[in-house]
């Protein structure tokens, strides 16, 4: 009896948040649709070309990754080659590609989808993932190429190189021979490998993901601004430490010399810096957390075309 009294009540109150919730639903819908086709035309604008870039620098290093180096002569008295071969890396080299992928791209996401300061809309945080993802790619893969590269063409023997190479007991041990003496104990592939010191792959790598992380996350916090708190800077300069270890440790493995992670080093900032300001303005910039040519509150990135 009450529940025929009380039916009619119901139905309205039930059809009404039915089309609260089908309205809430398309509105969400609509919201990610505008997002996506805000960034599809941000990728076909004026990022097209440099997506691209970095697309075919991927393949790049996967073929330059694979190249013999210059076999350059070396002497069995020198004893910058006479360390011993260490087994167990303290960064090898799937650890080392997983920091500079993964750990940079989750810090950015992460801190674009928290941050709540600045009000961005959702299109406006997509636009601002995309760019600096992108700036991420480009910065490592070019770091990677270029240090392949450089390592193929000066062919430096590596700190534990004389163990790789395990000389015939017959070579000179006074003056200079080839790698014809080398018998290779640890294999053909360890004893090529032992000709790629300089510069440091796991260096430039690093400093080129991990550099680019630390001037994004000080553009983002502002850290050149009086009013921000010092703990931000700090907090912005924990990647470069880790990339300043990750470099050290190839030294304390006896994979590389001090002058390799130098090297190596020098050119994943330089490449950081410069792809950085691409996409971002300077740290000490009133809108440092802002992508470059922003032109309104409703587009923090204005579609461009390539021509």
């Amino acid at each position: 009896m009450l529940q025929n009294r009380f039916a009619h009540l119901s139905r309205p109150v039930s059809l009404q948040m039915f089309n609260s919730y089908r309205l809430s639903t398309s509105n969400k819908f609509d919201d990610i649709q505008a997002s996506m086709s805000a960034i599809s035309n941000l990728i076909k604008g004026k990022y097209q070309l440099d997506l691209l870039v970095g697309i075919a620098l991927v393949f790049i290093f996967l073929v330059v990754e694979k190249l013999k180096p210059f076999f350059r002569d070396f002497s069995l008295s020198d004893p910058t080659i006479q360390h011993k071969f260490s087994k167990h890396e303290r960064v090898s080299a799937n650890l080392c590609l997983s920091i500079i992928s993964i750990v940079p791209s989750a810090v950015i996401a992460m801190a674009v989808v928290a941050d709540r300061r600045w009000k961005r809309s959702k299109t406006q945080q997509l636009q601002l993932l995309t760019v600096s993802l992108l700036g991420l790619m480009l910065t490592t893969t070019m770091a990677g190429v270029l240090i392949d590269i450089l390592k193929s063409w000066i062919g430096r023997p590596r700190p534990d190189f004389l163990q790789r190479c395990g000389p015939k007991k017959s070579t000179p041990v006074i003056g200079l021979v080839s790698i014809d003496v080398c018998t290779a104990p640890l294999g053909k592939r360890a004893l090529i490998d032992g000709m790629r010191s300089m510069p440091s792959g796991h260096s430039g790598l690093s400093f080129s993901s991990l550099f680019y992380l630390t001037l994004w996350l000080g553009g983002q916090f502002k850290i050149f601004h009086r009013s921000q708190p010092l703990y931000k800077s700090l907090i912005a300069a924990l990647p470069t430490i880790g990339a300043c270890y990750v470099a050290l440790s190839r030294t304390q493995d006896y994979r590389h010399h001090f002058s390799d992670i130098v090297v190596g080093g020098f050119i994943g900032i330089a490449l950081s810096v410069v792809t950085y300001h691409r996409y971002f303005p300077v740290l000490w910039d009133t809108d440092s957390n802002k992508p470059l040519e922003v032109e309104s509150e409703s587009s923090v990135l204005p579609m461009y075309s390539l021509d």
